[in-house]
């Protein structure tokens, strides 16, 4: 490993960073030094603005990733060089954000029932009900479940963040029996041995849960929490509330959902309809 890297490393574990957020910036480190075969401190801007067309036009990566890709960048040369400006002039790529697969409730449900796994099923109905990220799933722990006050304890969210989100009892009634019946010890989902269940197993989960469904939208565990978030924006819970507990940063990002959810706009009455008298869906005008 070169001295760069490890002090790349070193400078951000020193900041608290989450182990998935340094490993995703070291990975992009490795991937720029591999593409040119040396080291990033001997690059200059119109290498790295090559190497980031390369990802785009040949590696095919999303702008999202290419994006990623900047800021881990940006991020070395800031704590490593930071008397080096070879990334000032590189700015972000454009990209076109894509609206989030959200499911229905009946779609959830065939998902739930069709699956005869316990386990399996116990996953599926914490996800949606409180709709937690995978990360944060397969690092919960029994005593992370608050039955008596139906609430999810996430004491290691995204950037190490802590909060608290809801469970519905329906979920906590499939987790006591699974509790019973597996005994859990150190994680809520583990394998054999006991071993932390991986990230892998939880998808694996899902995928299996929307083929028997006859669901051919692309589902994956983030699919449950974006269903999760719009349904209760459908229920009219205001967006402060969902940001909570989602555990969003800020609230931009959670406002993604008010594009989303069609159920506000479908109680609209038209004005032309309105105007004219015309019965619509709602009733009589």
């Amino acid at each position: 490993m070169s001295p760069e890297r490890i002090a790349f490393i070193t400078k951000l574990k020193a900041r608290n960073l989450s182990p998935s957020t340094i490993k995703n910036y070291e990975h992009a480190l490795v991937r720029l030094a591999k593409h040119y075969n040396k080291s990033p401190l001997a690059m200059n801007s119109d290498e790295i603005e090559k190497y980031l067309l390369h990802a785009l036009e040949v590696d095919r990566l999303s702008p999202a990733t290419v994006n990623l890709e900047i800021g881990a960048i940006k991020k070395f040369y800031a704590l490593v060089a930071p008397e080096n400006e070879i990334m000032k002039s590189i700015g972000k790529v454009k990209s076109v954000r894509k609206l989030p697969t959200v499911l229905t409730t009946d779609e959830i449900m065939k998902m739930i029932q069709c699956t005869e796994n316990l386990k399996h099923r116990a996953v599926l109905e914490l996800l949606y009900s409180s709709g937690i990220r995978l990360s944060e799933c397969v690092n919960l722990r029994p005593g992370d479940i608050n039955g008596k006050e139906n609430l999810v304890h996430v004491i290691n969210g995204k950037g190490g963040k802590e909060r608290y989100t809801i469970i519905g009892d329906h979920a906590l009634q499939t987790l006591r029996k699974y509790y019973v019946s597996y005994h859990p010890k150190d994680y809520l989902f583990e394998g054999r041995k006991h071993s932390r269940y991986s990230k892998r197993n939880l998808h694996n989960i899902i995928t299996n849960a929307a083929r028997l469904a006859g669901i051919n939208k692309n589902v994956s565990p983030h699919t449950f929490r974006h269903s999760f978030a719009t349904h209760l924006l459908e229920q009219n819970v205001n967006l402060c509330t969902i940001q909570k507990l989602l555990g969003h940063a800020t609230i931009k990002t959670t406002t993604i959902y008010t594009h989303v959810s069609n159920a506000t706009i479908t109680k609209i009455i038209n004005p032309l309809d309105l105007a004219l008298g015309v019965k619509s869906k709602g009733g009589t005008v």
